[in-house]
């Protein structure tokens, strides 16, 4: 009886070693695992730094010549292979990377003489208005990111619901037309109401007089003023670009206007191009 305790006590010492060791063997794999792909990392790191700091040093490094570029060039492409995209490198890659970097400045600094440049032609502008202008009412000079707006109170344009200038305003219009056309930036007209509803035959809604309005205006600078219709637009926005509260007649009256924008060069990018009149002048 004691035997047959003795050799079940022993069974059971010894599964519980064997699990034990099992366990133990496995957490070892595991550690030499991360341990390998650790290894791998760095050895991959350091043939990529090796890699970037040979390829890309031509300027200081002239004397390796084919072979270690080929040398070079095989670890990138292995080293970057995957099934979506490969990594090449030529002989002339320093020296180009080297001018699109000058170029990338040059381009930089173009368009930060060009901002300069523009900026003074803006204040310009805006100390031409307001002297031409000094004793016109309702009438306001903004600088904007987009470039520098002319805002006119509807009252000094139109009389109310229509879209006629009226004659009085001619001069004001003949004034800023000599300032627009000493620039060469593009011209937006843009039409703003109140959000008081009108319905006639002529203008069913808010939208039709705002827009009528500033094509009026643009046919004035167009005919009469000959400024170039290439580089003139118009907006009607009705009453969805309020810049006051419409609670009120103050509000209402400082939200009727037309805004006349002259664009700044860099607005071009948000512009259609006529690639027309490009064609024609190839």
């Amino acid at each position: 009886m004691k035997t047959s305790l003795l050799n079940n006590n022993q069974n059971y010492i010894n599964r519980w070693v064997v699990s034990y060791a099992d366990f133990v063997t496995m957490l070892l794999a595991l550690f030499m695992v991360m341990y390998a792909l650790s290894q791998l990392d760095i050895k991959h790191m350091k043939t990529f730094s090796n890699s970037i700091d040979r390829a890309f040093d031509g300027n200081s490094k002239q004397t390796n010549k084919s072979t270690t570029n080929l040398d070079e060039k095989s670890k990138l492409l292995k080293l970057f292979k995957t099934t979506e995209t490969s990594v090449y490198i030529d002989n002339n890659t320093p020296i180009t990377l080297d001018k699109s970097s000058k170029e990338l400045k040059k381009q930089l600094s173009s368009f930060e003489n060009q901002i300069s440049v523009e900026s003074a032609n803006f204040e310009n502008i805006r100390k031409t208005i307001k002297n031409e202008l000094n004793n016109t009412q309702n009438i306001n000079v903004i600088r904007e990111p987009r470039g520098i707006l002319i805002r006119l109170n509807d009252t000094v344009l139109f009389d109310k619901g229509s879209d006629i200038i009226k004659d009085k305003a001619l001069n004001v219009l003949d004034k800023i037309a000599v300032v627009l056309k000493k620039e060469p930036n593009s011209i937006r007209i843009e039409g703003h109401t109140d959000n008081l509803p009108i319905k006639t035959d002529k203008f069913p809604s808010n939208w039709e007089l705002s827009t009528a309005r500033a094509t009026n205006i643009i046919k004035y600078l167009v005919e009469v003023q000959k400024l170039s219709p290439n580089r003139i637009s118009a907006a009607g926005y009705g009453e969805y670009m309020p810049v006051s509260g419409n609670d009120t007649e103050i509000g209402r009256g400082e939200n009727r206007r037309v805004d006349i924008v002259v664009l700044s060069s860099s607005s071009k990018i948000f512009e259609p191009v006529n690639n027309r009149n490009a064609q024609d002048k190839k």
